[in-house]
């Protein structure tokens, strides 16, 4: 793990891919982590939010920035990353209920429903990073299970050292509901969103586009969002 100073915070990288944008106070990444956090935001959840893969909180200064307080509960296997979001944003990371533990273990333990679960796990791999295989067709099978019945779910997709998403996941994304795909002009992650509570693509771009800007985040306009799992190029073999 490399760590680096940033002018509003700390970076963290493994293999030059960002893990995650740890903050000192609330606000824009002008990442990823902004898209994530401005998608949770806009489904106005007023129950529980989960995120599996919480590394050091990247998505939680944009969240809170956005003025949602929602609780959140999250998950990852790596502590160090977790005891630097600790000494940097405790004050203001509102209420977060974090755990060192398995994610599809984690899943399997709940006993609540979700307003929205996120997926954001990643691996490292021959010097870089993937999701790893359980995000494909594991995660999806028990997300479903742990959502509301208006419930959305969220997964920042890294395609595979093969270059490619693979088709298993179109698979599960069909069983979860309406679908839509969020493509970002500077990254190449596809951030995907689907169950029973998706909002219209359309308006998914409209609120997220404006969530961004109200945080001054540069992805504002740096993002497309397409309807359907064919739009992640994911539905074909």
């Amino acid at each position: 793990m490399e760590i680096r100073a940033t002018l509003g915070g700390i970076r963290l990288s493994q293999h030059g891919v960002v893990i995650s944008e740890v903050r000192s106070n609330p606000g824009p990444t002008h990442s990823v982590f902004d898209v994530l956090a401005g998608l949770i935001a806009i489904q106005r959840p007023q129950g529980l939010v989960g995120i599996l893969g919480f590394a050091a909180g990247g998505m939680l200064a944009p969240l809170r920035k956005l003025g949602c307080d929602v609780r959140v509960e999250a998950v990852d296997l790596d502590s160090a990353s977790y005891d630097v979001f600790q000494k940097h944003c405790s004050a203001w990371a509102g209420d977060l209920c974090w755990e060192q533990a398995d994610a599809v273990a984690w899943l399997n333990r709940r006993r609540g429903k979700y307003s929205v679960l996120v997926d954001d796990l990643s691996v490292p791999l021959s010097g870089d990073i993937f999701k790893p295989d359980v995000s494909w067709d594991v995660i999806p099978t028990l997300v479903r299970r742990r959502l509301e019945a208006n419930g959305a779910a969220i997964f920042n997709c890294l395609p595979g050292p093969d270059g490619r998403i693979p088709v298993v996941f179109a698979e599960r994304l069909a069983l979860l509901g309406p679908a839509l795909v969020i493509h970002l002009d500077d990254f190449e992650n596809k951030v995907v969103m689907a169950g029973p509570g998706t909002p219209p693509a359309r308006r998914v771009g409209k609120e997220l586009r404006a969530a961004l800007r109200r945080i001054g985040s540069l992805q504002s306009d740096r993002l497309q969002v397409r309807s359907g799992i064919q739009a992640a190029g994911i539905a074909e073999g």
